[in-house]
């Protein structure tokens, strides 16, 4: 099966326009300050207050933010000109669908990085219950924020 390097060349224009914009890449910063802090205290929020604080504990704070940032950037390249046709979408239907998709997909990584031990050990508790069915929220919003972002990008740059 042979790539088609104009598909190619043109995602990485895309890529490297979508990392150039200062408006999209602030916005993916502050989702990952705000919604990466949201998701710390969510999942590890238990664990800290009880002092119970490890190495792997550290490390899920310290990566943890990175999820937001990249999802909010997939969302605006989803919807950028590249991936979406010819002109950045208003964030409709499409975007939603996408959101979900990808809700489902970086949501269940999520769970299985964070639950997973309590899942196969069968300590199933009310809260983790409560922490797996708003974890897939939490990427949906940010992608779908991402979408808006980048339509919102678009569309100051045609004014200008």
């Amino acid at each position: 099966r042979t790539i088609d390097r104009s598909w190619v060349v043109e995602t990485g224009v895309a890529i490297g326009a979508l990392l150039g914009t200062r408006r999209v890449l602030g916005k993916a910063l502050l989702a990952a300050v705000l919604v990466g802090s949201l998701l710390v205290v969510l999942h590890q929020g238990d664990v800290i207050v009880r002092g119970q604080i490890t190495g792997r504990v550290v490390l899920k704070m310290l990566v943890t933010p990175l999820i937001p940032f990249g999802v909010t950037l997939l969302g605006a390249f989803l919807n950028s000109g590249t991936a979406a046709g010819s002109a950045a979408l208003p964030p409709g239907w499409k975007a939603v669908r996408r959101s979900l998709i990808i809700a489902a997909l970086v949501g269940g990584t999520i769970i299985a990085l964070n639950q997973g031990d309590v899942l196969l050990a069968g300590a199933v508790t009310r809260w983790v219950v409560v922490k797996m069915a708003l974890t897939p929220c939490v990427p949906f919003c940010v992608s779908f924020y991402g979408a808006y972002v980048m339509y919102r990008s678009v569309a100051a740059t045609r004014q200008d």
